[in-house]
């Protein structure tokens, strides 16, 4: 089985010199722990052996060249380029990507801006994707997306393969006022793109919750333990922390660095990595540091701030900004407090090969850590892994995804300068062994979820999920073939009953019940097929008896109303009781709906002779998602003893007497006739007791591919509806 890595860069760049191409890897996290778990595929019990991985090369390629380098990197890296202008990437990446996504989903709203441009450029960038995917994807590949620069890209996959699709999303996302800032436009194309994925995966439960909650308030997908359920699938939203390679940290030879603890009579390090951006805490960190420094006089000369901060976004005028003030706050630090012998901050603007950074993590004694929101940070990790001595300490920001992992380090809100002055003082003076205790737990913790396990248990789970989708919904699908011989049989039948529900099969459910009188072009395909003796129509409803008298009583149809209460024959045309009845029970209900639907603004009470319904579509989804729940729970605790029952069905709750149901409505039709072609269609989970009454000849048929015991499934009304038409023809 291949895995197809999808990604906005290759795990090399692509460079030219003097005429020839060059090949280094990228940097990032991403590339790094990524290429760990595929060097091991093979030798675990994942059921992949094989990968290609797609992405922008970092370069614009000439059309000439693209051949050469594509060839190179297929043969070298497993890699597939894909072929961008630089404008577009630049559109893209310092446009969209990072001039919108990235503020908000840092919690940086101030740094935000739209053009619709910059979307115009995103949503093209997906597409030239999805474009190149669909050359490079084979039947049985799982599709693995990365990040936030690809956010559509599932959705579009997904029109086009039936392959599985897995997104991870490497940095936070943030709650719903914050993402609701977002134009309408692409709040939800962003949400529909990831729900285009199979599994949507997140560093922390806070991230996949944020998620859940904007799906919710923004689309009206409720979810069900982090299960979206969708009519031809689900959808499972997943939490899966990112880890590293921890062997290779922790045993790695740094040779010629070196990477021994001064000695106790020169000053102890203070280490800082971080790549330039606002999201960092930089500056924070340095305010911190100064305040530490004026606290603390006792460790001036004992202590320096080791700072390497790694070139980022150099075009960006905020980044520019933030580099201007950074090197001001060092230079007023080092000049106010530094001495002749002694520079209390080192900075370096660089970034380091992999050996020497390792090294510098096992020369300090502290690791300072504090970012104002970040989704993961590795860096953390990496150096609590690199402490083969197990000596150091690690100074981490609450707002990290790390932070939910690494409970052992020192946690601190960074926005606050005080917290950070104070940690230092902590982190200096916590004895060596109590390091060790707490390094040698977080290591055990690291070395067991390291990436492979991280990388293996999101696929094992976007598996599961994907045949979990097959499963529950498309083995069921009418397909042509077996519509074929459902219109066979019921050419050939000689008694003919279609028992059909009205909302969500004849009609489309709609946030406004009273939108749904049916047209007239259903009330002739009504009529026509009704127009022999052979076959008879029976139109099941829970609307009110006087709203399907209004719309359907002149129609020959038989029509139930309120889920079997009340039948009126096609022949006598009078509405009777299905069954004797009582409403005295309704004294004690009304009462408790009225003070749910005053608690709920836009819930209101439809009562009916028999039943009485409790409607929330026009209310606020989130707020009604949750008290619907405590509704129903209430009413099921007070009519278990009294003869009612209690149904939920979409956005409404409906509240009627015992022992009515659609599965006994339909055996009281049934018994009038000897009928050899029945059909059943509903849309509702009331419905399936109708499904499971009917006799084995029965086709039965459930509108919207979800869980069912009916024997086949269609995706919508629509196709109901050419269902009908299609018998109409025979």
């Amino acid at each position: 089985m291949r895995l197809l890595i999808v990604s906005n860069r290759l795990p090399v760049s692509v460079k030219k010199e003097s005429g020839k191409f060059t090949y280094e890897k990228s940097a990032g996290g991403l590339v790094s722990g990524l290429s760990d778990f595929l060097k091991g595929l093979g030798k675990s019990e994942s059921e992949i052996d094989d990968y290609i991985w797609m992405g922008w090369p970092g370069m614009t390629i000439d059309k000439e060249d693209e051949d050469l380098v594509r060839e190179t990197v297929e043969r070298e890296h497993n890699a597939s380029p894909v072929f961008l202008s630089q404008k577009l990437m630049d559109n893209v990446y310092l446009g969209f990507c990072n001039k919108t996504i990235w503020p908000l989903f840092h919690y940086f709203p101030n740094f935000a801006s739209f053009e619709n441009e910059f979307w115009d450029e995103y949503k093209k960038l997906n597409e030239i994707f999805c474009d190149e995917v669909m050359k490079v994807v084979k039947p049985g590949d799982i599709l693995w997306i990365h990040d936030y620069h690809l956010m559509l890209l599932p959705a579009m996959l997904k029109e086009k393969v039936n392959n599985p699709i897995g997104f991870f999303l490497h940095i936070p996302f943030p709650d719903f006022e914050m993402y609701r800032l977002f134009p309408k436009e692409s709040r939800r194309a962003i949400l529909k793109g990831l729900l285009g994925s199979d599994l949507v995966g997140f560093h922390t439960y806070d991230y996949a919750q944020y998620f859940l909650r904007s799906v919710l308030r923004i689309l009206g997908k409720e979810n069900h333990m982090g299960t979206i359920n969708f009519p031809d699938r689900v959808v499972k939203v997943g939490t899966y922390p990112m880890g590293i390679e921890f062997n290779k940290f922790h045993t790695m030879d740094v040779t010629p660095f070196p990477s021994e603890k001064p000695d106790p009579d020169e000053p102890k390090i203070i280490l800082s990595v971080d790549r330039l951006d606002y999201s960092k805490g930089i500056l924070n960190r340095l305010q911190g540091y100064e305040l530490f420094l004026k606290k603390h006089p006792e460790w001036h000369g004992k202590v320096f701030l080791n700072m390497v901060v790694v070139p980022s976004r150099t075009g960006v005028a905020s980044y520019q900004k933030i580099k201007r003030r950074l090197d001001e706050l060092v230079g007023n630090i080092n000049g106010n407090f530094g001495k002749v012998n002694w520079t209390p901050i080192i900075y370096q603007y660089t970034s380091f090969p992999h050996k020497e950074l390792i090294a510098h993590y096992r020369m300090s004694a502290v690791s300072l850590i504090t970012p104002l929101r970040d989704g993961m940070n590795l860096v953390a990790k990496e150096y609590i892994a690199s402490l083969n001595d197990h000596k150091g300490v690690l100074i981490l920001s609450e707002f990290t995804g790390a932070a939910k992992e690494l409970g052992e380090t020192i946690i601190i809100n960074p926005n606050n300068i005080n917290e950070i002055a104070d940690s230092l003082a902590e982190a200096l003076s916590i004895p060596e062994e109590e390091q060790i205790r707490r390094n040698k737990l977080m290591q055990k913790r690291l070395k067991r979820y390291n990436v492979t396990r991280w990388a293996n248990d999101y696929v094992d789970n976007l598996l599961d999920i994907s045949r979990v989708s097959s499963f529950t919904s498309k083995s069921k699908i009418l397909k042509p073939e077996i519509n074929q011989k459902l219109l066979k049989n019921y050419q050939e039948a000689k008694n003919r009953i279609i028992i059909v529900n009205y909302d969500g099969t004849l009609v489309p459910l709609t946030r406004d019940p009273e939108e749904v009188k049916p047209s007239e072009d259903l009330k002739k395909l009504l009529i026509n097929l009704n127009k022999t003796d052979k076959t008879d129509i029976v139109i099941i409803s829970g609307r009110g008896k006087d709203y399907l008298d209004n719309w359907l009583g002149k129609t020959p149809v038989n029509i139930s109303a309120e889920h079997g209460t009340w039948i009126h024959e096609a022949t006598d045309k009078q509405w009777k009781l299905f069954k004797p009845l009582s409403n005295e029970w309704k004294e004690e209900i009304l009462p408790i709906l009225e003070l749910y639907t005053d608690r709920l603004p836009g819930a209101y009470i439809e009562e009916r002779e028999y039943s009485i319904s409790w409607h929330y579509q026009k209310a606020d989804i989130e707020q009604a998602s949750f008290l619907s729940k405590e509704v129903s729970d209430h009413l099921l605790s007070i009519t278990t003893n009294i003869g009612v029952q209690v149904l939920k069905g979409k956005k409404i709750i409906e509240v009627s007497n015992s022992g009515i149901n659609k599965g006994e409505l339909a055996m009281h039709w049934l018994s009038r006739k000897n009928y050899d072609f029945v059909l059943a269609m509903g849309a509702g989970w009331t419905d399936e007791m109708l499904f499971q009454t009917l006799p084995e000849h029965a086709w039965t048929v459930r509108v919207g591919m979800l869980k069912t015991d009916a024997k086949y499934v269609i995706k919508s009304q629509e196709d109901a509806l050419n269902l009908l038409k299609n018998l109409e023809k025979q």
